[in-house]
């Protein structure tokens, strides 16, 4: 953790849902890793194989293959909602918001978070398509310091803190821009 006390902090704002691990640590363990299985749709998996076979496919089929996907995926939505039917999740007991995130680590905006405590929780990423990312994490020196993350759920997350810098440094280069 201390290795990253240097890392860049840009502001956002995110729901989280979160609890500390030890009050429901098996059923916590089971979520993360469904949630870790392939893409919980049949063509989100389909896509995944595909690209595994062929390697990255052409730049324009990639992106006329995602919105397809997420058509779909929308449909899907559409289907469970008219059938009743709702995506369950381990309760967890408490809700928030991520004011600030870095590469590994996020804060709060009112935390009841409890130091050198190992929590679970469910960050909702706001990217195409948005993304429930289960994480674990450990609050320290005022910082959730993110313990255990999958693979693609941290390239997610790192892709969605580059491009909030990238936002922050194109604002400040307009401001001196106009005040130039």
């Amino acid at each position: 953790m201390e290795n990253f006390t240097k890392s860049r902090l840009i502001k956002t704002l995110l729901n989280i849902e979160y609890e500390v691990v030890h009050n429901n640590a098996e059923a916590f363990a089971q979520e993360f890793n469904k949630l870790t299985q392939s893409d919980e749709d049949p063509i989100g998996e389909w896509l995944r194989l595909t690209r595994a076979k062929k390697g990255n496919l052409e730049s324009d089929n990639v992106v006329i293959l995602e919105l397809l996907v997420e058509i779909y995926r929308k449909i899907e939505s559409l289907e469970a909602r008219i059938s009743g039917e709702t995506k369950n999740y381990v309760e967890l007991k408490n809700k928030g918001s991520v004011g600030t995130i870095g590469h590994s680590c996020f804060a709060l905006t009112d935390s009841k978070l409890s130091e050198n405590t190992l929590y679970y929780g469910r960050i909702e990423l706001p990217t195409f398509p948005t993304r429930i990312v289960p994480v674990y994490f450990i609050y320290h020196s005022g910082l959730a310091w993110i313990e255990r993350i999958h693979g693609r759920d941290e390239a997610e997350w790192d892709g969605y803190v580059a491009s909030k810098e990238r936002a922050l440094i194109r604002s400040i280069r307009n401001k001196k821009v106009e005040n130039g």
